[in-house]
């Protein structure tokens, strides 16, 4: 299902059908975020056509996107580390627990 939505963007209106995945709240959101990326890039400077405008605009919103991509790859790679890390002290605790029942086994003959 297929929702449209009307909005303002710097001044002017558009309608956009949204895919039933986008909430239009997040969608507004989204709307906010390139406007303020537009205003940004046009303030850099003030004779620039729409085109043009929208080519740099669109270049910075992926630029922030693969530094984002980026930083998420190294974070996983901490992720994975500290994973194998934990697994390691959790072989070594289940290693010591298993010396520590065998010997408590040998001093004590009853205990089972």
């Amino acid at each position: 299902m297929v929702r449209t939505i009307d909005v303002k963007v710097l001044g002017r209106n558009f309608r956009f059908d949204l895919p039933k995945e986008i909430h239009p709240r997040t969608f507004m959101e989204i709307i906010a975020y390139v406007e303020d990326k537009i205003r940004s890039v046009r303030g850099q400077s003030i004779d620039m056509d729409s085109f043009r405008l929208g080519l740099l605009t669109s270049i910075n919103i992926a630029a922030e996107m693969f530094s984002l991509r980026s930083e998420n790859e190294d974070l996983r790679a901490v992720l994975r580390r500290i994973d194998e890390v934990i697994a390691t002290l959790d072989d070594a605790d289940a290693d010591c627990g298993h010396v520590h029942a065998r010997s408590n086994s040998q001093q004590n003959p009853v205990a089972k």
